[in-house]
Formats: C-alpha cells, sequence, structure tokens
C-alpha cells in the first residue's frame, strides 16, 4: 500500500518541479516593457528621430567631423537595440511585431543596420570616389538612409490607413 503512494507522490513531485522548471526558461523581458511602450519607441524612432536623422544626413554629414558621424551611428545603434528589445517582447506576449509583419520588421532592421555600418565604413576611412575622383560619401549615405525612410514611411502610412477605418 505504501508504494503507490509513493510513485503518486513522486510523480506529482517531478510533475510540479517540471511546471516550475519550465518556466524558468520562459524569455524574462524588463518591467519596464510594454505595448504602449514599444508603441511609443516606434513612433519616437519614426517621429523625431527620423526628422533628426534626416537633418543630420542631408544638412549637416561632414567628413571632417568624425563625432557627429560617431554620435549618428550609436543613435541608430541604440534604437536598433530598443526596437529589437520590443519586438521580442511583442513576439513573446502578443505575437506581433513592432512594424506591420515579421517581414517588414526585418527589412526596417536591415535598413538600420544597412546605414550604420555605411557610416562607420565612412568613419574608419574608407573612400567613396565620384567621378571627378574625389572622395564623396554623401550620395551613398543618403541612398541607405532613403531606403530607410522609404521602409518607415510606407510602415507609418499603413498605420494611419488602420487607424482611419477602425
Amino acid at each position: 500500500m505504501n508504494f503507490p503512494i509513493r510513485a503518486t507522490q513522486r510523480a506529482l513531485g517531478l510533475l510540479i518541479l517540471f511546471i516550475t522548471s519550465s518556466q524558468s526558461y520562459a524569455n524574462p523581458h524588463p518591467a519596464y516593457l510594454t505595448n504602449d511602450y514599444c508603441n511609443s519607441v516606434v513612433e519616437q524612432f519614426i517621429d523625431s528621430g527620423m526628422r533628426s536623422l534626416d537633418k543630420y544626413i542631408n544638412e549637416h554629414f561632414n567628413l571632417e567631423y568624425t563625432g557627429g558621424i560617431r554620435n549618428t551611428i550609436r543613435f541608430l545603434e541604440q534604437r536598433l537595440e530598443w526596437l529589437t528589445e520590443c519586438n521580442d517582447y511583442l513576439m513573446d506576449t502578443s505575437k506581433t511585431h513592432v512594424f506591420h509583419n515579421q517581414e517588414d520588421t526585418q527589412n526596417i532592421f536591415t535598413a538600420i543596420n544597412a546605414l550604420a555600418r555605411e557610416l562607420q565604413h565612412v568613419r574608419s576611412g574608407v573612400e567613396y570616389r565620384d567621378d571627378a575622383g574625389n572622395n564623396n560619401p554623401a550620395p551613398f549615405i543618403k541612398r541607405r538612409y532613403r531606403d530607410l525612410a522609404q521602409l518607415l514611411d510606407r510602415h507609418h502610412t499603413r498605420m494611419l490607413m488602420q487607424r482611419q477605418f477602425q
């Protein structure tokens, strides 16, 4: 009679151990991550972040001032980190993405990385020769920025249309 009770107790103990240990493998997220927070990160990047980036790329980009290039790289890397953290949170909690879908999110992340990488090349001294033989990376940087801006503009337009029809 003692044997079935012990086996049942062991099975119950193992089940409890399994349940508690499987929860410890769940992806922990910081307490500040919420849907509203992630939406605000995306909106800030699309709105003021892109305006600031546009102004730098189109008006203030200068090879002589590598500090501005370094700061822009850091800005992009930081925003990518925040957006990735939010994307991971949204995937774990609501099976959604920070941008419209997985493809759009990955394309935007790739465009942010491409712009940061291009800026890093400029900062490290890679030369971009134009037709006249001058080092002129501005067209390459502007093209990377334009690619990112177009992707974000499509996302923003899609979001505005969804709000309009709700």
